[in-house]
């Protein structure tokens, strides 16, 4: 089942409906607004705050994996930029920081966040339809991960057979047959599902 997102492509696992696409987020139709909109405040021209300068490709590119990465392709459990987006807005290093928002700077909307942790595990690729392999798990992801397979259901009844990889904030991350890890919001997802996802975090 394919829905199509308010941004105008159709994502692996969009917040209502389950679907097994692997169409690639697009960077300049999708990401690139956002970021436009919620980072640029502070992200932009040659002062930008922690020298993450996002509004040139060429000096977002050299933070996307490299030394000094503010995103891992294909892991954006430990990618800097969907971790801080994600903090709650009392966190000190939620982005933006509590500064930046007494300026009018704004968070991502969860479903926002979703679409830019979506890119990120495509692989973060600025050319539309370039996709790469996801990166290998880390140590800490591994130990969480299982090849047990359950079916998921939303609260729609669409349902999903994946496997369960690890709660991250109110996302739990599963893993599809095809070994994709995508992130799908608990609030979404049926109480039964939600029971599921709570207590396979607990083990």
């Amino acid at each position: 089942m394919n829905l199509n997102s308010s941004y105008g492509l159709s994502l692996v696992i969009p917040l209502i409906g389950f679907t097994l696409s692997t169409h690639a987020v697009d960077y300049k139709e999708e990401i690139r607004p956002i970021l436009n909109e919620k980072c640029f405040k502070c992200h932009s021209g040659p002062r930008a705050k922690g020298k993450l300068r996002m509004d040139s490709e060429d000096n977002f590119s050299d933070r996307i994996g490299g030394d000094d990465p503010v995103i891992v392709p294909g892991d954006a459990a430990a990618s800097l930029l969907a971790v801080k987006a994600g903090l709650p807005r009392e966190d000190g290093d939620a982005m933006p920081p509590p500064p930046a928002r007494a300026r009018g700077a704004e968070a991502m909307t969860s479903v926002e966040l979703n679409l830019v942790k979506q890119w990120i595990s495509l692989g973060a690729k600025f050319e539309a339809g370039e996709m790469t392999e996801a990166a290998a798990p880390t140590e800490s992801s591994e130990s969480t991960m299982s090849n047990e397979m359950h079916n998921w259901t939303n609260f729609e009844g669409n349902n999903v057979k994946a496997a369960f990889v690890r709660l991250e904030g109110t996302n739990v991350i599963i893993r599809l047959e095809n070994g994709s890890e995508i992130p799908y919001a608990l609030d979404k997802l049926s109480p039964e599902s939600q029971s599921l996802a709570q207590k396979l975090g607990a083990q």
